[in-house]
């Protein structure tokens, strides 16, 4: 499964792409290639290196985030991270 970027970024229709097997490490978003490891600190920088704006999209995922649980995966005896959340 993948994810079109397209709320502003260039290059317009960015794909964001996890591999199909549960074991993968790697996140491709467009041409590149990162770790998972590599991901998560990415989103810590991007959450915590600048002040809140009001308006600041942040919060909305942070309170998404919260109300995460793990449930049943796609794969047999596999499980995953389940986010319910409104677009």
């Amino acid at each position: 499964m993948s994810l079109i970027l397209n709320q502003g970024t260039k290059p317009e229709n960015l794909r964001v792409m996890t591999p199909a097997t549960s074991f993968s490490k790697l996140i491709f978003i467009g041409d590149y290639e990162i770790t998972m490891k590599d991901f998560v600190e990415l989103m810590n920088y991007v959450l915590t290196n600048t002040d809140l704006r009001s308006d600041d999209p942040r919060i909305k995922f942070i309170n998404n985030v919260k109300k995460a649980k793990i449930v049943p995966g796609w794969n047999k005896g596999g499980s995953r991270i389940n986010i319910p959340h409104k677009r």
